[in-house]
């Protein structure tokens, strides 16, 4: 049933983890900022509505796999300080994830500007 009480909490948690990844990881402060301008930047280009809702849902999938590796680096370092190989492993398999959506991302902000200024 629904519970506001309920919600509020959830969102309060939500936003202690944005603060967190915020003030301790410089990679999720550059994704941010990445989003922010290439989206100041497609205000000015004007892509097809599609492809920018694309675009958005792309900046989404970043800072979610940003977030989500950062949360996997916390728990990680919290097991142990230590050099230990599969937490290593689980560290960069993470990273690869955010990897992977940034290439996306980057494909789709190409696409973008080849449409705007090559077409």
């Amino acid at each position: 049933m629904f519970s506001p009480k309920r919600v509020l909490a959830a969102a309060s948690y939500s936003i202690k983890g944005f603060k967190s990844a915020w003030q301790t990881e410089a990679a999720f402060r550059d994704d941010v900022m990445f989003v922010l301008a290439t989206q100041v930047f497609c205000i000015y280009v004007q892509p097809t509505w599609a492809l920018w809702l694309f675009f958005i849902a792309c900046n989404a999938l970043l800072l979610m796999a940003e977030l989500f590796n950062t949360g996997l680096e916390y728990l990680a370092d919290h097991i142990s300080l230590e050099h230990h190989h599969l937490l290593g492993r689980a560290k960069d398999v993470g990273s690869a994830a955010v990897l992977t959506i940034l290439v996306l991302n980057f494909i789709c902000l190409a696409t973008i500007i080849w449409q705007r200024f090559f077409i």
